[in-house]
């Protein structure tokens, strides 16, 4: 009994999961929860199948130049907003955080994230990050999984955090909610730091609301770039306008679409609402840096936006 007390609350397990565990390995503790363990996986896979569009995005802050920011997936809401499965985000967000083999701007896929360190509070003695989610399966009986994280980091720069609607956890080190943003700066002095970090979290912020699909027009690729001519070309052609009118039609509808889609040209939605013209993001790093008397241009380095259970490629 005394050894089912404690295989109960190392592991969190249903009690017939811990009983079951201890006759298969014969009352002994360490085995009893390496076998927890495996049946963690097996159960995740049993549940492979399940739809998991619910779960978190959580963003974890290192240094003043360093974020990671991670989504996590799971089958239900009410799974997502237990303690259980806030520890289990703060661990993989801090595992991704303090990785030296993640490379800096590149979003890992839940292969990748899953062979981290486990660097969490304890999961039943888990080495890696799979054997922490599949200890966590265990307990919540649902199809859980990291499903994309990057880790940002800007070397003599800043990088701001933003997470929409924080949701309250009795995590502190970790915010967590549907959307995500992470903005890294480049170019910032030291004796600026704390300003372009306000700055940084502001852009974060108004790429939230604002969904750019790329930093700048250079990041179009030149494949979606034709397509998009070739699209809008179509749709003039449709309104029955001449060839001379469709071309200067899709040039002024390229420039929307540039707007539309890249950070550098949209217009700044995070203002005090007295400008009766905003300036475009790349207009307001020019006149931000001169403020903070940056001897390299103000630059945006990265940025990453993770909402909660959207499509990626």
């Amino acid at each position: 009994m005394e050894l089912l007390k404690k295989l109960r609350g190392i592991s969190g397990a249903p009690i017939k999961d811990c009983k079951k565990a201890i006759e298969e390995c014969g009352e002994n503790l360490d085995d009893a929860l390496e076998w927890m363990k495996k049946q963690g996986t097996l159960v995740r896979g049993k549940r492979a199948d399940q739809d998991a569009s619910q779960g978190l995005v959580g963003i974890a802050f290192g240094e003043e130049d360093t974020a990671a920011l991670l989504e996590i997936s799971t089958e239900t809401d009410s799974a997502a907003r237990i303690d259980l499965f806030h520890d289990l985000v703060k661990g993989v967000a801090c595992s991704l955080l303090e990785s030296q083999n993640s490379e800096s701007g590149s979003v890992m896929d839940t292969s990748s994230l899953e062979s981290l360190s486990w660097t969490g509070d304890s999961k039943e003695g888990s080495n890696t990050v799979k054997e922490a989610v599949a200890a966590a399966v265990l307990q919540v009986r649902e199809n859980i999984f990291p499903r994309r994280g990057v880790r940002l980091h800007v070397p003599n720069g800043v990088v701001a955090g933003y997470v929409h609607n924080v949701l309250k956890t009795e995590v502190e080190d970790v915010k967590m909610g549907a959307i995500g943003v992470l903005v890294g700066l480049s170019g910032v002095p030291v004796s600026a730091k704390k300003d372009a970090h306000e700055l940084a979290y502001k852009i974060a912020m108004h790429v939230a609301a604002a969904k750019p699909e790329f930093l700048s027009r250079e990041d179009i690729s030149e494949e979606q770039r034709q397509a998009q001519e070739n699209l809008l070309t179509e749709i003039a052609k449709s309104e029955g306008k001449p060839e001379k009118v469709v071309a200067k039609m899709v040039q002024g509808r390229m420039q929307k679409y540039f707007q539309d889609t890249c950070l550098l040209d949209q217009t700044y939605l995070i203002h005090s609402g007295e400008e009766t013209n905003p300036p475009t993001i790349k207009k307001l790093l020019k006149s931000e840096g001169e403020k903070m008397s940056c001897s390299e241009p103000l630059e945006i380095a990265a940025f990453h936006c993770f909402r909660l259970g959207e499509k990626t490629n």
